[in-house]
């Protein structure tokens, strides 16, 4: 506690164990994992610290499990410049940034943990960010529960994004597996493309948003298929200015506007949906 610096520092293959400790008041990040460091963290408490709560890059690879990272004055945990890293059943929270940010190559395995409550984005996948993101809770962060934007392309599978504040998942000029998730009362659009994202959006449940359910535009593509888009407070899906997705397979019902709602120069492929 209270180091100049960061609170551990693992690096150069240092693949040490460490368990059951409080990592706090430190000036820099409560644990930092570079330079090929590994090591497991498992049942810590990381809370408080200047900068981020864990922070890995530079192929740092460490499995973290079962800790609480909270309470951070930046990020939750970041990986970028080609960190990876294992997460598994942390709970991350209340962090005054983003609960996870990955960037610049970053590329780390997300599975089972909480994110909630963060001031930022729940989870920001940007600047070429990657990562595998499956069976996470996302709930009640400030902003978007999940942003994939500048050039990402991570895989996002059956995750739940619940009741953030602004849109569930927003993807902004990037890519991006979206597959399976639950996607349910967030206060923007249950799913919003935009700024020429081309993501594929697949056997998703969006429902409860206070805008569209899914949302196209600005030039966005992609692919939306075999989703089950209902009661949404505007329209199920709405493609707006965008450059011709392609919308197939999808159950869309409920909804407080238009099933679907193609307008302002929009451009789609439609087939084989069910629009009741």
């Amino acid at each position: 506690t209270n180091n100049v610096m960061d609170g551990i520092i693992l690096k150069t293959g240092a693949n040490p164990t460490i368990v059951n400790n409080k990592v706090f008041g430190n000036k820099g990040n409560g644990m930092y994992i570079f330079e090929g460091g590994m090591g497991v963290m498992e049942g810590n408490d990381v809370f408080e610290n200047e900068s981020s709560g864990i922070a890995i890059r530079s192929k740092g690879n460490p499995t973290l499990r079962r800790n609480r990272v909270h309470h951070g004055r930046k990020n939750g945990v970041y990986v970028y410049q080609n960190g990876m890293g294992e997460l598994e059943g942390n709970e991350i929270y209340e962090n005054r940034m983003d609960g996870i940010s990955v960037k610049s190559g970053g590329n780390p395995t997300v599975t089972s943990n909480m994110v909630r409550d963060c001031r930022g984005k729940g989870i920001f996948v940007h600047e070429k960010g990657l990562g595998s993101f499956d069976g996470n809770d996302v709930v009640g962060n400030s902003s978007t529960g999940v942003t994939v934007a500048t050039g990402a392309d991570p895989t996002m599978r059956r995750n739940k994004v619940t009741d953030n504040k602004g849109h569930g998942v927003c993807v902004d000029k990037a890519q991006g597996l979206v597959e399976g998730n639950v996607v349910s009362g967030n206060s923007g659009d249950g799913v919003h493309v935009r700024n020429g994202g081309t993501p594929e959006v697949r056997g998703n449940e969006i429902t409860g948003s206070e805008g569209h359910g899914l949302h196209v535009c600005r030039a966005a593509g992609g692919v939306y298929e075999a989703n089950q888009v209902h009661a949404n407070r505007k329209d199920g899906i709405s493609i707006r200015g965008a450059e011709n997705p392609t919308v197939t397979k999808n159950v869309i019902f409920g909804n407080g506007g238009q099933a679907l709602n193609i307008c302002d120069g929009g451009t789609s492929t439609c087939e084989g949906n069910d629009l009741g």
